[in-house]
């Protein structure tokens, strides 16, 4: 049995990778060593998988300040990407223009030689040897260094310039629906990638030159259990009673950003539209982000037929599938920009993205095309609009149904609950290439 390095970081992706099938199925084609770091804030509470094939280590980042000086310098130097409107908006938000006024100055007329592999290919130079990975590797003599993303993290940074230094073979197969563009200036280029979808395996070829040939589509595994039929789903009645929700009403679920204070302003004109009749009043079903601020949006907590609820940060099964009936029994989905429109569209739900003025995120290179297909609708805060668009939706849900379908077939490109297996099959391929 051949024997694969796993390094696994931040909330999502360890709920995604060792929270479901996924860890299984890897577990059970390889004897499977995984790195994460235990005792940090996400993983120290985790109960993980067990497997006779399974070996957690608790690995601390030991290049910690190269990387953090590299996150600077890369998104102050490399203009490659100024072409995206996520990288220009990006910018401008953090104020890196003004912040950096030298290394921009510095690098613009470098511009060609400070590009993403150029600083990949400094930070190779400058990495301190690891004799504890090295210790890994003499004993275990894995095939494969896998990790979640192309190195938008700094322990998945490190992992894959550890797998360069010692000649393994690495591959991203976990990025984030938006991770190559938002995070567009740290992608390390890992020798293999598994996308989502062909939207995001185009990015990865067009925007990061990774070689098609080496770009592999499994589905998004975190969406694998919308199609899981062991899952056990409540019925409508019993799950908004559960949360002391009106099944009689009709529902909107309101799903938030992680720190976008704005939102709190705009739940109020919700709620407020709501107790004038401008809408009829029905559940107000808020679900706070995870890695949200405990206590967010407290000031709306036991009001009448509004519930809050914020999933842990580490997801697991049973959390995935409080999510999945929050979709199944709502009515309409209102987010700003989030990924669950992504699954909101997967199962017919309607979906209304308000606009923030001077945060133009529905213009972002990954989010456009669900604007440009009508799968959501751009809703600005002027509350007859917000009144005329949820109306809309309530009377007639079958509204842009169609651009929802078609846009599903796009996204979820295998609707059969086997992304984790599809993506752990992928790669015996890889293993295999050279």
């Amino acid at each position: 049995m051949k024997t694969v390095f796993l390094f696994v970081d931040k909330p999502a992706f360890l709920g995604d990778l060792l929270n479901t099938g996924y860890i299984k199925h890897l577990a059970d084609k390889y004897y499977v060593v995984v790195f994460v770091y235990k005792s940090g804030v996400w993983a120290k509470d985790l109960n993980y998988f067990q497997s006779p094939n399974i070996t957690y280590v608790d690995w601390k980042i030991e290049n910690a300040k190269l990387f953090g000086a590299m996150k600077f310098v890369r998104f102050s130097c490399i203009r490659e990407f100024d072409h995206l409107k996520t990288a220009q908006y990006y910018r401008k938000r953090r104020g890196q223009d003004s912040d950096n006024t030298l290394l921009r100055i510095i690098s613009k007329p470098l511009a060609g030689l400070f590009t993403s592999s150029f600083f990949y290919k400094l930070e190779l130079l400058f990495i301190k040897k690891s004799r504890l990975f090295n210790s890994y590797v003499e004993k275990y003599k894995p095939s494969l260094v896998i990790v979640a993303t192309p190195g938008l993290n700094t322990l998945e940074a490190e992992a894959v310039l550890l797998a360069r230094k010692h000649g393994i073979k690495s591959v991203s197969v976990d990025c984030n629906w938006d991770g190559l563009e938002t995070r567009v200036t740290r992608v390390r280029p890992t020798d293999f990638f598994i996308a989502w979808h062909e939207p995001m395996k185009k990015e990865a070829v067009s925007i990061h030159h990774f070689n098609p040939a080496k770009v592999f589509v499994s589905g998004p595994v975190r969406f694998d259990y919308h199609f899981s039929s062991d899952a056990k789903i409540q019925s409508r009645e019993d799950f908004l009673g559960s949360k002391k929700l009106n099944p009689a009403n009709k529902t909107i679920l309101y799903s938030s950003q992680k720190g976008h204070l704005f939102e709190e302003a705009f739940l109020k004109k919700l709620i407020a539209l709501r107790a004038s009749g401008a809408i009829p009043y029905g559940n107000i079903l808020v679900r706070v982000h995870p890695v949200a601020k405990t206590g967010r949006f407290g000031e709306f907590s036991g009001l009448a037929d509004v519930h809050m609820e914020k999933p842990p940060e580490v997801m697991a099964v049973p959390d995935l599938i409080n999510l999945r009936q929050s979709l199944l029994y709502c009515d309409i989905n209102i987010n700003y920009s989030s990924s669950i429109s992504l699954e909101a569209i997967l199962l017919d739900k309607p979906v209304i993205n308000y606009i923030e003025p001077g945060m133009p995120i529905y213009d972002y290179d990954h989010y456009r095309p669900l604007v440009e297909a009508g799968a959501v609708r751009l809703v600005s805060q002027n509350q007859d609009d917000l009144a005329r668009a949820i109306n809309g939706y309530l009377d007639n849900p079958g509204l842009d149904r169609e651009n929802r379908k078609e846009t599903a077939k796009i996204y979820f490109p295998f609707q059969d609950g086997s992304s984790s297996k599809r993506n752990v099959d992928h790669l015996e391929t890889i293993i295999g290439m050279n």
